[in-house]
């Protein structure tokens, strides 16, 4: 399984897509207690679950990982770590995966500058506040050390996101065959 993580706006959604659109990767559908922006699909883009199904499912077991980033739930059930699949992770959550399934997955880091998430931020629509929040948080908990983890450090930046994807893709496909 291919594994995304980076900082709020470093690309890693829109290279999911294309991973998905491009090269018939599917995607390990998360689930999450935030609520959905404009544009998200229930069940597509994430699970979209109330916090009292979130801490339900958390007693029962039910994830292989989970964390609280920003005031919400997010979390990986224990379904299908099959090398077609490409799912988006916190460090939190990339620390648990790794803890369980090691030898399964491979890691791309998306690095991206601060004024450039910033900007994307600003386009797709959030708060002032809400990127603040967001990039003050990703101070903290995206480290260095998430490069030294990750399979491939890739600029998330720079390069069209069909370069950057394809980019990654092959660098995946590579490990895969």
């Amino acid at each position: 399984m291919l594994i995304l993580v980076g900082p709020s706006a470093s690309g890693k959604t829109e290279a999911a897509k294309l991973l998905i659109s491009k090269y018939n990767m599917k995607k390990l559908v998360t689930y999450t207690s935030r609520n959905m922006r404009p544009n998200e699909v229930q069940g597509v883009d994430y699970h979209f679950i109330s916090v009292e199904d979130f801490e339900k499912k958390i007693k029962e077991d039910f994830f292989i990982e989970y964390v609280n980033y920003n005031g919400n739930y997010y979390g990986t059930s224990k379904e299908g770590l099959d090398s077609d699949k490409v799912v988006i992770l916190e460090p939190t959550g990339l620390k648990h995966y790794l803890e369980v399934a090691k030898d399964l997955v491979k890691i791309c880091y998306l690095r991206c500058p601060k004024e450039v998430r910033y900007q994307r931020m600003v386009v797709r629509g959030d708060s002032e506040e809400v990127i603040n929040k967001r990039i003050d948080s990703d101070d903290v908990v995206f480290s260095k050390e998430l490069e030294l983890i990750a399979t491939w450090t890739i600029d998330g930046y720079g390069e069209s996101l069909e370069d950057m994807t394809n980019r990654i893709y092959n660098l995946y496909k590579d490990y895969i065959d």
